[in-house]
């Protein structure tokens, strides 16, 4: 009878146990697709368009909700004429590029005080008429056991016909606007105020308008260089346009390159191909292409967290859109398709297979995407792993960094009186050398976001962002 009994006990108590597990992962399970549905939008979105541009679709997945307050206050970290781009080496110090080639060097602990380190304009690229709009630092440029000690990149126009090209447009007309060039830049002492060194040709391309040319770099954890090209339309989208190129592996426009910039196994023998890139076993096709079907890729950024490339990419007409490239080989559509939508979207349909839709979209107000990166800074915990994107009319976007959820528009608090800019532009967005916001203004300030509290508390002088980032 104890026996029994005992053995009914048992039996008993792991019921008891294996009815608490089924709760508990119920209700775990729950909480996961009530976080996932969380919805950030005003009550009675779901009546409201997800596009606010005449003929743009009402059924985008990821549109842009109300706007989300975000306690920041620009300080001026740098000035320049026009600045375009911004890099840090592994110590913080600063390199600040502008249009016109003119490369500023600015010491960690010294922001506002920039001294000029390097011109990358020479003869070849006088009355080109095209700015000058990335360049990026190795990781390894501090390091002297790297291959990358003393070592930056950058995108050089060119007159055209100044060399033979390496590639030139499958499609567009004959007529060769200008050059666009990849070159290395090598100094013995990185430490050095002002360059002293030599350049390296790495490669050059052939552009057949004045827009959607090359436009981005970024090295990856393990020391690739991507390369965003556009597809070399100056407009005009059809069957035997350069905007067909996106779409074709045997050309590099609208493509983002992957390459090793010490390597030699290229066509030119002036870099490598990563044997692991996705296209390189596939007959007639490019094996640099890392992804293709980008229009104009622009602030290309690798999060070396998720081990994720963002790519903002501008749009034709009414959409713009940041893409992530997680494994590459993607196709993002163009010009198939303009964002997740076929091309033109007012007719409201999407592909179903074959074409990677963008992580973010949304309705370009007359501006463009400049870029956007994957936010892994402390001042701003709410912002941590979301996308940060931002726009040319000073639009601040914030979105998850996963898809099928919502991303809104940053509203930045900060002394809304002295906001009162006017045409001004923003012409970049990077992140900092800790992963914090920095935006690049086309009045020629470069700003840093701070917590109201510590911006209060620096010394740098302060000055008012955009009046459009409201």
């Amino acid at each position: 009878m104890a026996r029994a009994f005992l053995s009914f006990l048992r039996l008993f108590l792991l019921f008891i146990l294996w009815a608490g597990l089924g709760a508990a992962t119920y209700l775990f399970v729950l909480s996961l697709l009530s976080e996932k549905s969380e919805v950030v939008a005003d009550p009675g979105a779901e009546d409201q368009p997800a596009f606010d541009s005449p003929g743009v679709p009402s059924n985008n997945p990821v549109p842009l909700t109300h706007d989300r307050p975000l306690e920041a206050s620009p300080v001026v970290y740098a000035r320049s004429e026009a600045p375009s781009d911004l890099a840090f080496d592994l110590s913080g110090n600063g390199f600040l590029l502008d249009e016109s080639g003119l490369v500023r060097r600015i010491p960690r602990g010294a922001t506002d005080s920039a001294t000029e380190f390097l011109n990358l304009a020479d003869e070849q690229q006088a009355g080109v008429g095209i700015p000058f709009s990335c360049f990026t630092i190795h990781p390894g440029f501090l390091n002297p056991e790297s291959k990358g000690h003393g070592r930056f990149f950058a995108i050089v126009p060119e007159k055209a016909g100044t060399k033979d090209p390496d590639f030139i447009p499958e499609y567009a007309n004959a007529h060769e606007h200008h050059q666009d060039v990849l070159y290395e830049f090598h100094t013995e002492d990185p430490t050095e105020e002002v360059f002293s060194g030599k350049r390296r040709e790495i490669l050059r391309l052939s552009q057949p308008g004045a827009d959607h040319n090359m436009s981005g770099l970024a090295f990856d954890h393990r020391g690739y260089l991507f390369v965003s090209v556009g597809d070399g339309a100056s407009g005009e989208v059809g069957r035997n346009t350069a905007s067909r190129n996106a779409m074709s592996l045997a050309n590099p426009y609208g493509k983002v390159l992957r390459i090793d910039p010490f390597g030699r196994n290229s066509l030119n023998g002036k870099y490598g191909i990563p044997r692991r890139n996705p296209l390189a076993v596939i007959d007639n096709a490019m094996p640099e292409i890392w992804c293709y079907g980008l229009r104009d890729p622009r602030g290309i950024q690798f999060d070396p967290f998720r081990e994720w490339l963002c790519i903002g990419d501008t749009g034709a007409e009414n959409l713009e859109e940041i893409n992530i490239s997680e494994y590459g080989g993607e196709h993002f559509g163009w010009d198939l398709c303009e964002g997740s939508f076929f091309f033109p979207p007012s007719e409201g349909t999407r592909p179903t297979e074959g074409v990677t839709a963008p992580q973010v979209e949304f309705s370009r107000r007359s501006d463009r995407v400049v870029g956007g990166f994957v936010y892994r800074g402390e001042r701003f915990p709410t912002l941590a792993g979301k996308i940060i994107a931002a726009t040319t009319g000073g639009r601040l976007i914030a979105a998850k960094a996963q898809p099928d959820e919502s991303a809104g528009e940053l509203k930045l608090i900060s002394d809304p009186e002295e906001n009162r800019e006017a045409g001004a532009r923003v012409s970049a967005i990077r992140p900092g050398p800790g992963g914090e916001i920095f935006i690049l203004s086309s009045t020629g300030e470069v700003y840093e976001l701070h917590k109201p509290v510590s911006a209060a508390k620096s010394k740098r002088h302060r000055k008012p962002l955009l009046a459009s980032i409201r």
